[in-house]
């Protein structure tokens, strides 16, 4: 199967190029700034309608996988034109290219698309964002419903994984807690935090059954930040008494997070070979495979 995923470079990105390739797949890495390690490197501008076309005809893959976003919450909020151009518009653009051609269409989403006010969301709860990072994500989720043929929206949280560039919770709270510095973590926000390993597989798993609506791949654990970090420390022998629990509302945020913005699963579960997995097992399986 010919693969073209935007967003290649990322967290997620450089996971799902890694396994696709290794399962025999022909991987077209898109990017924009940095080079990817894994596949057949693609520089494309995906907010341009003529780079996308221009990408999608000569390469006629059978599935586009879209993870390129911006983010960056805080900044979303800031830039909202940018936050819009990027993860709206540039959507709805693959989109429509995705259709022209029967290509089926993943396009990977998030929590965040929720305010956090119950928690472990299920695929037919409404989403309600309560920050404008969350609400372009729902904008592009919207714009790959209305526009795409072929299509599945999968929505995941807290990703983490060892990158070579880009440091996920995990890693950052082994490299203060090694270095015996304290850290404050949050304790009263939970979330499905998800292995990156895990959710590549999920991902792969979805464009080879071309399996379409709305799926959460997340993690299956509802845990907080502070949970996590404790269970991190643990499991890496380090000194727990460094973590300092604090609520939410002492962070000082400049834009809003959900407080519980846990995924259900149980979909997923159901339906996929390659099932979320818990907490625990992620964790371990990261820090042997990296520690």
């Amino acid at each position: 199967m010919k693969i073209l995923i935007k967003g290649a470079s990322g967290l997620i990105g450089r996971e799902f190029c890694y396994v696709a390739e290794k399962e025999g797949h022909k991987v077209y890495s898109a990017y924009h700034k940095v080079k990817p390690e894994f596949g057949e490197a693609i520089e494309l501008d995906i907010t341009s309608r003529e780079s996308v076309r221009r990408a999608v005809l000569a390469i006629r893959p059978d599935c586009i996988v879209h993870l390129a976003a911006l983010t960056d919450v805080d900044r979303c909020e800031i830039e909202k034109d940018e936050a819009k151009r990027i993860n709206a518009y540039a959507t709805e653009l693959i989109a429509k290219e995705a259709k022209a051609l029967s290509t089926f269409l993943i396009y990977v989403s998030t929590d965040y698309v929720f305010d956090g006010k119950k928690g472990l969301y299920g695929e037919e709860d409404n989403p309600e964002p309560i920050n404008y990072y969350g609400m372009t994500k729902l904008m592009g989720e919207h714009g790959v419903r209305d526009f795409a043929a072929e299509w599945c929206v999968a929505r995941t949280s807290t990703p983490f994984g060892w990158h070579p560039s880009r440091i996920s919770f995990p890693k950052f709270i082994i490299e203060r807690l090694s270095k015996g510095q304290g850290i404050q973590v949050v304790e009263d926000q939970y979330t499905s935090p998800t292995s990156t390993s895990n959710l590549a597989r999920m991902l792969l798993e979805i464009a080879e059954r071309r399996i379409n609506g709305y799926v959460h791949v997340s993690g299956a654990t509802r845990i907080s930040r502070l949970e996590l970090a404790l269970l991190v420390a643990e499991r890496m022998s380090l000194r727990k008494e460094l973590i300092t629990a604090v609520p939410m509302d002492s962070i000082g945020w400049r834009v809003k997070r959900p407080r519980d913005s846990s995924l259900s699963v149980k979909k997923a579960t159901s339906l996929l070979k390659n099932k979320p997995k818990e907490i625990l097992e992620s964790v371990d399986e990261l820090l042997h495979t990296n520690g």
